[in-house]
């Protein structure tokens, strides 16, 4: 029986869900102490989908070479990457200004309200954040997750040393 092709277009042309990352997010993807949310960022900056702005990349370069050390020419070839896999929402003006209105509405900082009035003019229904609000809904339209939210909500074990019984 032939495929029927009324379904099939519908498959081609689904909409695919836009999920902005922030920074904080994508650092993790070179976590060398949690495997898991370094899986999990990885995964996420590799979804179809996923939206990132200028400021991310910004942010995420500086952190990479002053916090982690990493060489020029890496953090050139990683924050290429990252541009290239993503979609990228440049913050132009407007964009800067909207970031006011964010602030004035919702209380957060004004770099984190310029990652949201980015996300919304991305068209994005998840915004996937370590820094603002777990749940929160914006303008009923971008809902704020942390993606790491499950490990952070568990109890962690007292870290204890362990020395070698050599003599």
């Amino acid at each position: 029986m032939p495929a029927d092709p009324v379904r099939a277009a519908d498959k081609v042309t689904a909409k695919v869900e836009r999920i902005f990352l922030d920074s904080n997010v994508l650092l993790y993807a070179f976590s060398s102490t949690d495997p898991l949310k370094r899986e999990r960022a990885r995964a996420l900056a590799d979804a179809p989908g996923a939206v990132i702005s200028t400021q991310v990349l910004s942010e995420f370069a500086n952190v990479v070479l002053r916090k982690f050390s990493m060489p020029v020419a890496e953090a050139r070839r990683r924050t290429a990457e990252l541009a290239a896999r993503c979609d990228v929402v440049v913050v132009t003006a407007p964009l800067v200004i909207e970031a006011f209105r964010i602030r004035e509405r919702f209380g957060f900082g004004f770099f984190d309200s310029q990652i949201v009035a980015s996300a919304l003019s991305a068209g994005a229904t998840t915004l996937y954040s370590e820094d603002l609000h777990h749940g929160q809904l914006i303008e009923g339209a971008l809902r704020i997750l942390s993606p790491f939210a499950p490990a952070a909500r568990q109890r962690r074990a007292a870290y204890k040393v362990r020395r070698s019984k050599r003599a």
